[in-house]
């Protein structure tokens, strides 16, 4: 397993790092969007949706896109993105429904899958885009890197205090912890050689906040998979599972940051 993950990280960081710096927007935001969308068709395997409902969610999370797109992230693009799922979703509940409870419980899997396959990730896209933006997407994914490789180590290693049984019971809070210290190093690093945006103390907070995110997230996807009882998302990255195993804990800090730095 760990020697799969390597050999996708070797392969996938020299064309991550061309993305982030030297492909055309046209190339990045393509990019971006394809894994978007994968990410939804992972989310509605997993949830065993019927076709149509598999439809919906994709057609939600979409429209979602097209409108934060369209209009950029403000709150007014996300908010009329998120009606327009909820509205999807009402219309495509209302032709299924059968069982009016347990439509209902699908309407709500469905309207979440949507909003958080579709409107999180595209906001690399609009990070980018930002004064200096490459360079804060690096960094961003740098310091989550970090602090994957900082909690996986450092629990190997030291780890014996349980974080979270319930939810992921191989992780501890030593290894959390050392995902804190493994960001900070990042973060501390190429704010110095790269961003030169943050002051030190700065830096060291957004950091602490961006691995915090980063292990919430992927707590929250641990979460989901248990309750659909899958292993894994999807098998497109190999030793890394599906798009969602890689992404989950990037999603949360690519909002914050772009929020914070925009």
């Amino acid at each position: 397993m760990l020697r799969a993950r390597v050999l996708t990280a070797a392969i996938a960081i020299p064309i991550l790092i061309w993305l982030i710096f030297w492909a055309s927007p046209v190339w990045y935001n393509a990019v971006v969007l394809f894994f978007t969308f994968v990410s939804l068709r992972e989310m509605a395997a997993m949830q065993h949706v019927t076709f149509a409902g598999s439809t919906l969610l994709t057609a939600g999370g979409g429209m979602v896109i097209a409108v934060s797109m369209l209009l950029d992230p403000s709150g007014a693009a996300v908010s009329a993105g998120l009606v327009i799922a909820l509205i999807m979703t009402l219309l495509g509940t209302l032709v299924t429904a059968r069982d009016m409870e347990q439509s209902v419980i699908g309407a709500g899997q469905v309207l979440f899958a949507a909003v958080y396959g579709g409107l999180l990730l595209p906001h690399l896209i609009w990070l980018r885009a930002l004064s200096g933006g490459a360079a804060l997407v690096f960094f961003l994914f740098a310091c989550v890197m970090a602090s994957d490789a900082g909690g996986y180590f450092g629990g190997r290693a030291f780890g014996k205090t349980k974080l979270w049984p319930v939810v992921s019971p191989n992780k501890t809070v030593e290894g959390a912890v050392s995902s804190v210290f493994g960001a900070m190093l990042a973060g501390v690093l190429f704010n110095a050689v790269l961003v030169h945006r943050f002051g030190l103390l700065e830096v060291v907070l957004l950091t602490v906040v961006i691995s915090v995110l980063a292990q919430t997230g992927d707590l929250a996807e641990s979460m989901i998979k248990r309750a659909y009882h899958a292993k894994d998302s999807g098998w497109i990255l190999p030793g890394h599972g599906g798009v969602l195993d890689r992404t989950d804990s990037m999603v949360l800090p690519i909002v914050f940051i772009y929020y914070y730095a925009g």
